[in-house]
């Protein structure tokens, strides 16, 4: 199953904040960062259960991450990714000349992947220095 034409947005959260009082490679790091939150709504149209590793793609890149449903909204078609290493793998790498890439409004699509490993964050930046 799979969802199209959304709209990707990251920000930091309070639960994110807490976790990395620990350390950024800590288990409670990945259950805090490595996660997509849906609208109920949209959640349901995936037929999953929270937790579901699930592939996050934009024109800039892909991650696996766990799926959640959001606390917030309605906000059909919207998702969210907390800012770190798993969100850096799909924002729009342009700064605009200020150094800050562009974390907010990327269009996305979503697809479940059951058995898919969502990595944490020295295995995912392992990927990227081995390519």
């Amino acid at each position: 199953m799979s969802l199209e034409n959304l709209i990707l947005l990251t920000g930091r959260t309070i639960n994110q904040g807490v976790a990395l009082e620990g350390g950024k490679t800590t288990k409670e790091n990945v259950r805090a960062a490595a996660i997509c939150t849906f609208d109920t709504e949209d959640f349901k149209k995936l037929d999953i259960i929270p937790g579901t590793p699930v592939k996050v793609s934009t024109d800039f890149g892909e991650v696996i991450v766990y799926s959640t449903i959001s606390e917030e909204g309605p906000h059909p078609g919207i998702i969210f990714i907390p800012m770190g290493p798993w969100a850096n793998q799909v924002v729009n790498p342009d700064s605009q000349s200020c150094g800050t890439p562009t974390y907010k409004g990327m269009k996305a699509k979503v697809q479940v992947i059951k058995d898919g490993k969502v990595l944490d964050a020295l295995e995912l930046i392992k990927t990227l220095i081995e390519v």
